[in-house]
């Protein structure tokens, strides 16, 4: 793949990055007095990019964005987009990281031209005009992010802190029988402990509620989709993946979801080769062994189904299948508080 462990480029460019954050972040001011409009309108020009994935850089902007900020720990208070750790090595090789350093590419001449945002800034800008462009909300920007100036915040950090697709569930070792890892009522055995991860190792421990964890995950997993030689999960989990929708949320309770796994080599006989994951990688997708029909390839992640298969997270995907609008409006919104972990805004 493209991802390598190295990361991009660029340091602190500017003496103010050296201040300590909260100075900057404490009088709720940018410290670089950037010219967000003029930023704003050249990441517009950069954003469709027939060349790249879908031809829209949007949702790999989004998942930067995402990646940057879910490392918050409320607990210790480290962790967030505050920084943009993500430009040295060690949080840059973060496995949940890996098919990222594109978009922090892409975002180069960017920062070049505009020395004066941050990268921690520039980064949810981009995602932000990302989602405006594709028909997501509107999001109030505040600047104000201090990148850091070197990697010794990574002392207080550590792996593991972003969601795992797969985590606690069964291990799967019969790859010519990956149904054999599914329970009678066809939920892979041990979801409840990848339910468990997803909603209280990772967004309990940032400070979400339930509602705000269904929000986020079916505003953001519209966008884009997965690449075996990145994450090893592949395909998108939609049909028009570089448009807002609740598409995520109705597919999710209405379609029908088969497991599969690398082995499952049926689905590139069907012209659903793009959904095949890599060796030791399970997920759902909407096409079924034998049958071929009109349905666009989609996929779905053990960690996405949890939304689907939880009781307490099942009523509020039901409302957002049922209310794209009230999605819209409740995405905004947490993705604007995720983006503003540990910022220290007022």
């Amino acid at each position: 793949g493209s991802w390598n462990k190295s990361a991009s480029p660029g340091g602190a460019t500017s003496a103010v990055a050296n201040a300590p954050p909260s100075a900057a972040a404490a009088t709720g001011r940018c410290p670089f007095h950037a010219n967000y409009d003029a930023i704003r309108d050249e990441l517009k020009l950069i954003m469709d990019n027939p060349s790249w994935d879908d031809g829209s850089l949007a949702p790999i902007f989004l998942r930067l964005a995402w990646h940057s900020s879910g490392t918050y720990d409320a607990a210790t208070g480290t962790g967030g987009s505050n920084g943009a750790g993500m430009r040295f090595q060690n949080e840059a090789a973060d496995p949940e990281n890996a098919g990222l350093a594109p978009a922090r590419a892409f975002l180069e001449p960017v920062k070049r031209k505009f020395p004066e945002i941050s990268y921690s800034d520039l980064w949810i800008l981009a995602a932000y005009v990302g989602l405006e462009v594709t028909g997501g909300p509107v999001i109030d920007f505040q600047p104000g992010r201090v990148d850091h100036p070197d990697e010794s915040y990574w002392e207080q950090m550590s792996y593991g802190r972003l969601p795992a697709a797969e985590k606690y569930c069964c291990p799967h070792l019969d790859d010519s029988n990956v149904s054999s890892s599914l329970d009678e009522t066809g939920k892979v055995k041990g979801w409840e402990g990848l339910c468990t991860h997803v909603r209280n190792e990772v967004f309990y421990r940032m400070g979400f509620n339930d509602q705000e964890i269904v929000a986020l995950l079916c505003g953001g997993h519209v966008y884009g989709r997965c690449h075996p030689n990145a994450s090893g999960y592949a395909g998108p989990w939609v049909e028009n993946m570089t448009e807002f929708s609740n598409e995520y949320a109705t597919d999710m309770i209405e379609d029908e979801w088969t497991l599969v796994s690398h082995g499952d080599t049926w689905l590139d006989a069907q012209g659903s080769a793009e959904l095949r994951p890599a060796p030791g990688n399970r997920q759902f997708v909407n096409q079924k062994k034998g049958v071929t029909g009109d349905d666009p390839n989609q996929m779905m992640l053990l960690s996405d189904m949890i939304l689907a298969w939880d009781p307490d997270f099942r009523p509020i995907l039901e409302m957002y299948a049922e209310d794209e609008d009230k999605l819209k409006v409740d995405f905004g919104a947490a993705f604007k508080r995720l983006t503003e972990l540990g910022c220290g805004f007022p």
